[in-house]
């Protein structure tokens, strides 16, 4: 979303989409080791095993072993800003950023690699189209020549007509191969078990792996998005169900393993930036901009809003049984111990945006603008 305005009130949740076009940074570059990174622009924490692992701007990798008390930087490969965690265990995870990037780690988080090159993917795919486009030029081409002088006016009108459309297609193709590779920022990602994968990403990026991510296969058709607005939240369950949640209201299910998907009806046309999956309740759960939050407790069917709430922007979430807890705007953390059924509204006392939270025990550790923090029960409003 670099090309739109940006206001207070969204800051953090467009921050993790600022510089879409960001190619000039090259994903080889490794993240440096700062002193102060815990208190940089943070935008996601996982769990891996009892560690906590947290990542954002400039390549930022933290985990800690104690609770959030203390923290050490990661080795990473890329200094892109990194938007989004998931772990399918105490060891194996991914994290997903600026540049169609992915990155995998064996360690629970205390070096990585790079798993997706999303430029060079970027590349590819310009490729592929360019010999798209000339093979196209070339079938138009030769069913002209077949019509030839005897075919009917109209026939040979719609085959010029064809020709002028492929042959601008590859005038296109052509120049994206001349200029700088760009290609859209990945906002997050989730994994069914240890092979089955997606992530999804602005302009309707979509990605799937059936191999732990060895292949990402680029599938934005599989949703019906032909506006491509921005694909911000990815989650499932363990039966092959995958729901994402995105701009402009966008809401799709795919009850098919991500092999297809369906666009819900929409109740609300402005962004969603979260969505949560509550396991044990077996309930869906969508929040965004202005404070909009509902739950579903039918896959998507129907939905209903939660008593309590607020009306500043929610960009990030966690859940554990019960409890449920989402954040956003001027440090707001709404939180419920029933499922989501109803919030309570909390302030933290310096305001700044918050982007992601992780309950760990009885402590509730959050990130967002300003770094990493945490707050142990009954602290919220200090």
């Amino acid at each position: 979303m670099a090309t739109k305005s940006i206001t207070s009130c969204v800051l953090l949740a467009f921050l993790s989409l600022a510089g879409v076009y960001s190619g000039a940074i090259s994903a080889a570059e490794n993240a440096p080791i700062m002193p102060l990174a815990q208190h940089s622009l943070l935008l996601d924490l996982a769990h891996a095993g009892d560690r906590v692992v947290v990542a954002g701007e400039r390549g930022h990798v933290l985990f800690s072993d104690d609770r959030g008390a203390t923290w050490t930087q990661a080795g990473v490969p890329t200094r892109q800003m990194l938007t989004a965690l998931f772990f399918v265990d105490e060891s194996r995870g991914w994290a997903v950023g600026h540049d169609g990037l992915v990155l995998l780690t064996d360690d629970g988080g205390a070096s990585w690699r790079v798993q997706r090159d999303g430029l060079a993917a970027q590349q590819q795919l310009n490729l592929e189209a360019r010999e798209r486009a000339h093979r196209e030029v070339g079938r138009i081409e030769a069913a002209l020549a077949k019509a030839g002088p005897a075919a009917a006016r109209e026939q040979m009108q719609d085959l010029q007509l064809a020709l002028e459309d492929a042959l601008l297609d590859l005038e296109d193709a052509e120049l994206a191969l001349q200029e700088h590779v760009f290609t859209s920022p990945l906002m997050d990602v989730w994994f069914r078990d240890a092979e089955h994968g997606f992530a999804v990403g602005a302009f309707g990026s979509l990605l799937v792996t059936v191999d732990g991510g060895q292949r990402w296969e680029h599938v934005p058709e599989r949703v019906d998005n032909p506006e491509e607005f921005h694909l911000n939240a990815v989650v499932g369950d363990s039966q092959g169900r995958v729901f994402i949640a995105g701009e402009g209201g966008l809401l799709y299910r795919s009850l098919d393993g991500g092999r297809s998907f369906v666009r819900l009806e929409g109740f609300y046309q402005g962004s969603w930036f979260g969505a949560l999956w509550l396991a044990k309740l077996e309930r869906l759960l969508v929040y965004g901009l202005r404070g909009n939050l509902y739950f579903s407790d039918d896959f998507g069917d129907s939905w209903r809003q939660p008593e309590g709430g607020t009306d500043l922007t929610l960009s990030g979430g966690t859940a554990s049984d019960d409890t449920v807890v989402v954040v956003g705007g001027a440090g707001s953390v709404l939180m419920s111990v029933n499922g989501g059924d109803s919030f309570e509204f909390y302030q933290i006392e310096d305001r700044l945006p918050l982007g992601a939270a992780l309950l760990v025990g009885d402590r509730l550790i959050l990130a967002g603008q300003g770094g990493v923090k945490y707050r142990n029960e009954g602290q919220l409003n200090e």
